[in-house]
């Protein structure tokens, strides 16, 4: 039975492997004719963390607005990272229109990037390998999350 793949997923970490996961991901959709959702997943703060700042922090919507900052943040890191990609390598990869989707999501990654693979239906997850020198050749925790957890193919691009 032949695959089609209308939807890639691309995570990225917003680390110096980042670039390579994305343009493979182009290259990826403009093999395929696929369209590319670009996904940060931000790890949520632990349950100590979140318990000393509640203490400290006496006001909720204060609280609120710490949270939310947080993940603004994110976003914008991942809008000026993609931005600045394609000022660098717009005339050699397919045009910006492939990439129909950027989001930011929290909580634990592996969980969050397959629960939005499922939701957005995307047919493949492009990842890093997020591990450097000899152990380059395995995944790191995510990654390794990433491929337990998923009901479709996943890429693992390694460091260049």
């Amino acid at each position: 039975m032949p695959v089609s793949i209308s939807r890639l997923l691309c995570c990225l970490g917003l680390k110096d492997d980042c670039r390579q996961v994305l343009a493979h991901t182009l290259t990826l959709a403009k093999a395929t004719g696929a369209e590319v959702h670009v996904l940060h997943a931000v790890k949520s703060l632990s349950d100590d963390v979140m318990h000393t700042l509640k203490a400290n922090i006496g006001e909720r919507a204060t609280l609120d607005d710490l949270m939310e900052q947080r993940l603004r943040l994110a976003r914008e890191r991942l809008d000026e990272f993609v931005e600045s990609f394609w000022k660098e390598n717009e005339s050699c990869l397919p045009g910006r229109e492939i990439v129909t989707a950027q989001a930011v999501v929290e909580g634990y990654p592996a969980s969050e990037i397959t629960r939005y693979a499922v939701r957005h239906d995307c047919g493949m997850i492009i990842v890093a390998t997020n591990k450097r020198g000899f152990a380059s050749s395995y995944a790191g925790r995510v990654t390794k999350g990433v491929i337990k957890r998923a009901s479709v193919p996943v890429v693992v691009v390694p460091p260049m």
